[in-house]
């Protein structure tokens, strides 16, 4: 009998070659998947870090800023108002470990280091409508309209717009009838264009961006000339306060509510000016306004020597059964009046609008803020460039030959000579060029220093 031996069966060389280089293949896709995944993981990380950085070194050019506001505000030199936006000049750039933060504004066409003294522009709860028709492209309605949005009634101004004209057309809100609480809240106003009151400055950040300076490329639409044109918002806020802090740091002396020895303690007048201020104080419709054009005795109705601010109703002086006498203020007692004392009510859930600090408006706030008059403009931007510690006092301005007594006096309670709420717009920049711009709105008129708003872009 034959025994057949089975032959053995021969490898599949061909079909494990195919099945080898297809687990290359695969795997090699594998580790291409892994390592591209790998890669932008860590690219995704890198701008992570690179933002946070960034973030953290705008913060950080914020917090030299809020440094800076405390000291001077605990340190005023009310002899030297500049002083305090000197230092805060030096702080418009810095370094951190991981970072850089630029700190700037642009004002009237200029591009300035450091923050924005928000009191540079006219507080809009304080305008008048003199002022609001010198605004660019203003028209009358749109002017009334803006005091009808502020006023607590519902009377029409002239041909403004009141809760009537907004439920008619079906806006879904109505007027504030109050005070506006940021710039951005006027384009609710009937006639108040977004265009009008942001012109090119489309995120309101007082910077220029690329963005506002390609033309027609990218919103919003711009001339691309290399100037940020900012519409009404470039000469108007609604943040600035008036402070209950005099300019040498301490609460301001309400003359409503003082006493003699108090005045005399804090103000170089003698005792009988104490008392004339105080009765002045307590009178019906007081201002401080009133001293620089008519003389402090006149005021209470006592006998006074002539000055150039009298309006020629003093008490002859042989009238001896009338009251004493009372010295005129000199130039040097006003300006430590008006730097110290207050008729202003403070005690309300907000702050009455800021005034205009003579040493950083530019000259069209100037000019707005009196009226259209830019020879009066021109005159105070020359005193306070002529000086390096600026305008110490309103009561400076009485040396401008074209500033009349009577016209400073009406505009006393919408000016001053420092700044109490300023605009920070911190654009920090990582190591890897990664970029985080933190704007906030910052409150020195108590302390500590307030934050009022604050965002990230």
């Amino acid at each position: 009998m034959k025994h057949h031996r089975k032959r053995p069966l021969r490898p599949h060389h061909g079909s494990a070659t195919i099945v080898v280089l297809w687990s290359i293949a695969i795997a090699a896709i594998i580790v291409a998947a892994t390592q591209l995944i790998t890669w932008r993981t860590a690219t995704l990380g890198r701008s992570a870090i690179g933002r946070v950085q960034a973030r953290w070194a705008a913060r950080a050019g914020v917090e030299r800023v809020i440094a800076t506001l405390g000291w001077n505000t605990e340190n005023a030199d009310p002899e030297d108002p500049m002083a305090l936006f000197r230092d805060l000049e030096y702080d418009w750039s810095g370094t951190v470990e991981t970072g850089t933060w630029d700190i700037r504004h642009v004002e009237e066409g200029l591009d300035l280091k450091g923050p924005l003294d928000l009191h540079s522009r006219i507080n809009i709860n304080s305008a008048t409508k003199v002022q609001l028709l010198e605004l660019p492209d203003m028209s009358l309605d749109t002017a009334d309209a803006i005091l009808d949005w502020m006023d607590d009634d519902d009377e029409v101004q002239g041909i403004g717009a009141e809760a009537d004209f907004y439920e008619g057309r079906d806006m879904g809100y109505l007027p504030r009838n109050g005070a506006m609480r940021s710039i951005a809240e006027l384009e609710l106003v009937a006639g108040a264009w977004p265009d009008y009151v942001r012109g090119e400055d489309w995120n309101l950040n007082d910077r220029l961006d690329p963005s506002e300076n390609d033309g027609d490329t990218t919103a919003p639409s711009d001339d691309r000339d290399g100037e940020l044109d900012p519409g009404w918002a470039g000469f108007l806020t609604a943040r600035s306060v008036d402070s209950p802090l005099s300019l040498s740091g301490y609460p301001r002396i309400d003359l409503r509510s003082t006493s003699v020895d108090e005045l005399l303690d804090l103000l170089p007048i003698d005792e009988r000016q104490a008392e004339a201020l105080i009765e002045y104080g307590g009178s019906e419709n007081a201002t401080l306004g009133a001293l620089l054009a008519i003389e402090l005795g006149e005021l209470v109705g006592a006998p006074s020597s002539s000055s150039g601010r009298s309006t020629g109703r003093s008490f002859g002086r042989n009238n001896t059964q009338g009251p004493e006498p009372v010295t005129p203020l000199s130039k040097e007692q006003l300006s430590a009046v008006f730097a110290e004392c207050t008729m202003t009510d403070y005690s309300g859930p907000y702050l009455p609008p800021g005034r205009v600090n003579l040493n950083t408006a530019g000259p069209e706030v100037l000019r707005i803020i009196f009226e259209g008059d830019p020879g009066v403009a021109d005159s105070i931007m020359a005193l306070r460039q002529s000086r390096a510690e600026g305008i110490t006092s309103i009561v400076d301005l009485l040396d401008v030959r074209r500033v009349q007594s009577e016209t400073l006096s009406g505009l006393a309670s919408q000016l001053d000579v420092t700044g109490w709420t300023f605009s920070v717009s911190s654009r920090g920049t990582s190591e890897n060029g990664q970029e985080v711009e933190i704007h906030v709105v910052l409150d020195r008129s108590s302390l500590p220093v307030r934050i009022l708003s604050y965002r990230e872009e």
